[in-house]
């Protein structure tokens, strides 16, 4: 089998240390290689821009008719948070007097560690349940909540001049998410996929140096191997939101595709922590869009969509990135 070339200018990271928010030149003219959003503790890496091939190999395995593969050029750097947001970052900023402390959560719906049942302790009756996991990623958010969040760091960000001109946070685009993903692999995963064998990729051993999946909740972001580009829980723990619609790829060459200009749902990306490690045994797969069908999700490739208003998902989160100002249109 030939093998495809991703192209590619790799970004350095080893050794590079974040920077502290309050030295904002490097940052404004697009130099920083690392950068830590004040106050929020929101760890950046700057992505270099280059070109890759998008989608998949009709030899990969678990591979979808919905990943057509075609060349994408990304022609700015952007920055990408290493981590997919916390429930401690969505929270400082979208409710920044609330009451941890004096407030816990029942079991969500699916497992432990859900952010979506918040309620508020009674004198008599305190509900069962766990202290807020602040260092989980934050799920139950629907798509206009994460676009909500990005919003308001960017106006903290532009009022504090910290914004590159051009720039805003935001979700990140569908062919951005795929290509800081990858960060140069062109295998099924971003962590020593390239030339494995069908059987070892199946392997949870493998899975799981990289990926939380399986284990039936969430878990701290940041636990698992990162990618070559620094990046943790690309794959697993919970999807991401991106900022397109879903809908089919183009199949020629494209330059910063930003997907449909509408559509019914969002595209989410990573897998997620729900279903087994690496699959259901044969003949439990029903649906191919079922939870417990995780593994053609969890690719690098692997596209998933859900409706952008669903908030009770304890398996849907998101991730930010800094990158040119893209505009969408909601509905």
């Amino acid at each position: 089998m030939k093998r495809m070339i991703v192209i590619v200018t790799a970004v350095v990271l080893a050794g590079a240390a974040a920077l502290p928010g309050d030295k904002a030149t490097e940052m404004t003219a697009l130099k920083a290689r690392k950068w830590t959003v004040p106050k929020l503790d929101l760890e950046m890496v700057r992505i270099e821009a280059g070109t890759f091939v998008m989608g998949s190999p009709k030899t990969e395995p678990d591979r979808r008719a919905d990943e057509v593969q075609h060349k994408v050029t990304i022609n700015k750097p952007f920055y990408m948070g290493v981590y997919e947001v916390t429930q401690k970052q969505y929270y400082d900023i979208m409710l920044p007097n609330f009451d941890h402390d004096s407030w816990q959560y029942v079991r969500g719906p699916i497992h432990a560690g859900t952010a979506m049942f918040y309620r508020a302790r009674k004198a008599r009756y305190v509900y069962e349940g766990s202290k807020l996991n602040l260092q989980h990623p934050m799920e139950c958010v629907n798509w206009d909540k994460a676009m909500e969040f990005c919003r308001k760091i960017t106006q903290i960000e532009r009022k504090a001049g910290r914004l590159p001109k051009g720039y805003v946070y935001r979700l990140p685009t569908e062919a951005e998410w795929e290509y800081a993903c990858r960060a140069g692999s062109t295998g099924p995963y971003n962590v020593g996929s390239d030339g494995k064998k069908a059987k070892d990729l199946k392997s949870p051993r493998y899975l799981k140096s990289f990926a939380n999946v399986g284990e039936g909740k969430p878990i701290d972001v940041g636990q698992k191997k990162p990618n070559a580009w620094g990046l943790y829980d690309m794959h697993g723990n919970v999807y991401e939101w991106c900022l397109d619609w879903y809908g089919p790829y183009p199949t020629g060459d494209v330059k910063d595709p930003a997907g449909p200009i509408e559509g019914k749902k969002r595209v989410a990306r990573g897998g997620c922590f729900n279903g087994p490690a690496p699959h259901a045994p044969p003949g439990v797969i029903a649906r191919a869009d079922s939870f417990s069908s995780i593994g053609p999700f969890l690719r690098s490739a692997g596209r998933y969509k859900f409706h952008p208003d669903v908030n009770f998902y304890a398996i849907l989160g998101f991730r930010v990135v800094l990158a040119p100002e893209v505009k969408v249109k909601k509905e």
